[in-house]
């Protein structure tokens, strides 16, 4: 627990700061752009956000189990197996990704009628960066240095943003090309210096892994990989969804709903940063006590916090979207039910984390495809009726989904339960 809280005071002061950061930014942009260019921006970093995993294909998520149980080991050997095999392989993921990815996206986008050479190619050079940022974070929490790790992939990449986009308002017009431009420079900038901390902080022990460790890491990842992938298009395919169906006004309305909304997450986010080597380690060494009795303990502060944030934005809400741009006040409703969403997802635990990282990555797939099957199908009958608020609505029910179905699956893999109803559970035998 000691471990956890300094790893969660560190994770959340850098979420808060993430936090402000971005919704600053996104306070900006939706001020001076309004919601329609505002819509543009928000499609591409919702696209970036999307295909990213595709390239890091879970090696982010293994590099967290993997160097964890290596430091648990003190393995120093494997420790420098990893740091010398996991950037080649996210960079080869990458370049046959992009191979289907930028001839596929230039033809639609040249099929719509909408610009489709520069944009197309810094969407793919945001896609490829932001996969070597995560990988990095993932190293960086396995290696102990939670906080680090979110420093490069969620604090500086925005933060660049943002100055480099104050700073080309002085030469530019405000525009959502400006905006692209910027953000895809700030994750340039921000990822070599995310990949030499992983360097710097693993074992320089000079270890080339054997092919048969590859072999094995590249199996664990691909299924990690789907779960991620599965994972990330739950969050992001509402806003995809609205941008192939509807227009950039309700993408518009619909990422400034959803940023507002993070902020219900932020128990859910910064908890799991740190807690997810820690649930590696107690597996590895069988301490099953130790491991419900953390995860329990973060459940129940985790709902707090969510249902907290969530009634303050019932009260004023709309008037804090209200000041960004009266437009963007139609947007309220829908900020309240992602923020449902997010109380979801708290109520039911870390499920996630405590499948992958015990190793049945597998089971995670099952509950995250019920989930966004859920979410695509209520998007796309949805967002044509009534916008973005149907989005919001398709968000929620496939968190609901694949949450649930989780919860039941740490149950039977793992004998316990870690959500919520735990609470409830225990009570009533204590009371019998």
């Amino acid at each position: 627990m000691a471990r956890l809280m300094r790893g969660i005071i560190g994770s959340g002061g850098v979420w808060v700061l993430r936090l402000a950061m971005t919704l600053g930014m996104s306070f900006l942009l939706g001020h001076l752009l309004g919601p329609t260019e505002y819509g543009r921006y928000a499609y591409l970093v919702a696209s970036v956000t999307l295909f990213a995993p595709l390239c890091s294909l879970g090696y982010d998520m293994l590099a967290a189990r993997e160097y964890a149980a290596a430091r648990a080991s003190q393995d120093d050997a494997g420790e420098a197996a990893l740091a010398r095999t996991l950037p080649a392989a996210v960079w080869k993921n990458a370049a046959l990704v992009m191979l289907v990815f930028i001839p596929a996206t230039a033809a639609y986008n040249a099929w719509r009628g909408q610009p489709w050479g520069t944009i197309v190619l810094l969407e793919a050079l945001g896609i490829v960066l932001t996969a070597q940022l995560r990988l990095a974070q993932g190293s960086l929490r396995g290696l102990g240095r939670v906080s680090q790790g979110q420093l490069y992939q969620l604090i500086l990449p925005p933060l660049l943003n943002l100055v480099l986009f104050v700073a080309g308002l002085i030469m530019l017009r405000p525009s959502a090309d400006l905006a692209i431009i910027t953000f895809v420079a700030g994750l340039a900038l921000a990822c070599p210096l995310a990949l030499r901390a992983v360097t710097r902080a693993a074992s320089r022990v000079d270890v080339t892994p054997s092919p048969e460790a590859r072999k094995v890491w590249a199996r664990s990842a691909m299924v990690l990989g789907v779960t991620q992938i599965m994972f990330v298009a739950n969050e992001q395919v509402p806003v995809v969804v609205t941008g192939l169906l509807s227009s950039s006004t309700e993408v518009g309305l619909l990422d400034m709903a959803r940023r507002f909304a993070l902020f219900a997450s932020i128990a859910l986010n910064v908890i799991a940063l740190p807690l997810g080597p820690i649930l590696a380690e107690m597996y590895r060494k069988g301490d099953m006590e130790a491991f419900r009795r953390v995860s329990l303990q973060t459940t129940y502060a985790g709902v707090g916090i969510s249902v907290t944030i969530t009634l303050a934005y019932l009260v004023c809400g709309r008037w804090a979207l209200h000041l960004i741009d009266p437009q963007f006040g139609a947007a309220y409703w829908a900020m309240l039910v992602m923020c449902l969403g997010y109380v979801i997802n708290t109520m039911t635990g870390p499920v996630p984390l405590a499948l992958t990282m015990t190793g049945f990555e597998r089971d995670a797939v099952k509950g995250i495809v019920g989930g966004i099957v859920i979410n695509i199908a209520a998007c796309a009958l949805l967002v044509p009726l009534i916008g973005h608020m149907g989005a919001a609505i398709g968000s929620v029910l496939g968190q609901f989904v694949w949450n649930s179905i989780l919860a039941v699956l740490v149950r039977r893999r793992l004998e316990m339960a870690l959500d919520i109803l735990a609470l409830f559970e225990r009570r009533g035998k204590v009371a019998a």
